[in-house]
């Protein structure tokens, strides 16, 4: 792998409030609020710019309040390329409290399928030979998955050993299937849903082997390369088409999690990492890659909002990784 790119098709704008309770029916009291420029692929490559790595990010993005997004997202020093459309960025609103997290999360942003083929021109045109891309998120009203596949794989096959990246939850496996791809990642709620229709016993994410053989499962019946299971706190399971597979423990974090949202894509973030730095020192293991990856997710959780991962905390977690 030489190099990232990361790609969205519905990102968003994300609100946090802090406060010390929330209770629903009631007036509540917030301490601060803080806003994001979101969505999993800006949330991948600024994870990744933490580690001084630069993977640009290629977007769409509603005319409405593209101009809001762009604005914050200017400070993060990440390279952003879009495309704008009809409508408005999506806003989701998180409440923190001592007790846990309150998600509200808006669904009303819609596009056509005819400005994929535009979209998909302007990634090519960044694409060189063994770089991988990250398509991430849920897909978009009035895009299909047969809409979504055409597009990935327009891209795939324009670039000789382009390595497709999924993380979309609105994919079953059969669409995975069709694209094989290089690394899926769902976590243990996705990963449910996606072996529904593989007469594939249920599974709990407390038991390692169980997650262990689903991840084996999944890798085998889409096809792809490799398969990894976030699963939390607890950590994650993974599985290779060469048969490697495993389970990697989290580190335990002493300090109170100040939220959780984004700690998947830093955790995806964070095996890109290892396989980009492997593969200059010609090895790649997906154990190897692992391990950085629940590093990376664990210390994002020790941020607030949807802030990346510091990287002194991602190699002092690293550390802590048998």
């Amino acid at each position: 792998m030489n190099g990232i790119i990361t790609v969205s098709l519905s990102p968003v704008i994300d609100i946090h409030y802090s406060a010390d309770s929330f209770d629903a029916g009631k007036d509540n009291v917030v301490k601060s609020r803080d806003i994001f420029a979101a969505g999993k692929a800006m949330n991948v490559s600024r994870a990744l710019h933490t580690v001084g790595i630069s993977a640009e990010t290629h977007m769409l993005l509603g005319e409405e309040n593209a101009s809001e997004y762009l604005r914050l997202a200017s400070d993060y020093a990440v390279p952003l390329s879009c495309i704008t459309t009809d409508g408005a960025v999506r806003e989701n609103i998180s409440v923190n409290t001592p007790n846990g997290e309150t998600r509200i999360c808006l669904n009303n942003y819609s596009i056509t399928p005819n400005i994929l083929p535009v979209f998909a021109v302007k990634i090519i045109s960044k694409l060189s030979e063994n770089m991988a891309v990250v398509f991430s998120g849920s897909l978009p009203k009035g895009i299909t998955c047969a809409d979504f596949v055409k597009f990935v794989l327009t891209i795939k096959n324009a670039v000789p050993n382009t390595k497709i990246v999924l993380d979309c939850p609105t994919l079953a496996s059969e669409h995975i299937k069709e694209i094989k791809p290089f690394l899926i990642k769902p976590n243990y709620e996705e990963a449910l849903k996606l072996l529904n229709n593989l007469n594939f016993a249920g599974f709990t994410s407390e038991d390692n082997n169980d997650t262990e053989n689903a991840a084996k499962t999944l890798c085998i019946h889409t096809e792809s390369s490799y398969c990894v299971i976030s699963c939390g706190a607890s950590g994650a399971a993974y599985s290779s088409k060469n048969g490697d597979s495993g389970y990697i423990k989290a580190p335990k974090i002493n300090n109170i999690a100040c939220s959780t949202v984004g700690a998947g894509d830093s955790m995806l973030a964070g095996m890109l990492f290892s396989f980009l730095k492997e593969n200059s020192l010609h090895r790649c293991t997906i154990s190897e890659a692992v391990k950085w990856g629940v590093a990376f997710g664990s210390a994002a959780c020790l941020n607030k909002g949807t802030e990346p991962p510091t990287a002194e905390n991602i190699f002092q977690l690293r550390r802590e990784i048998d």
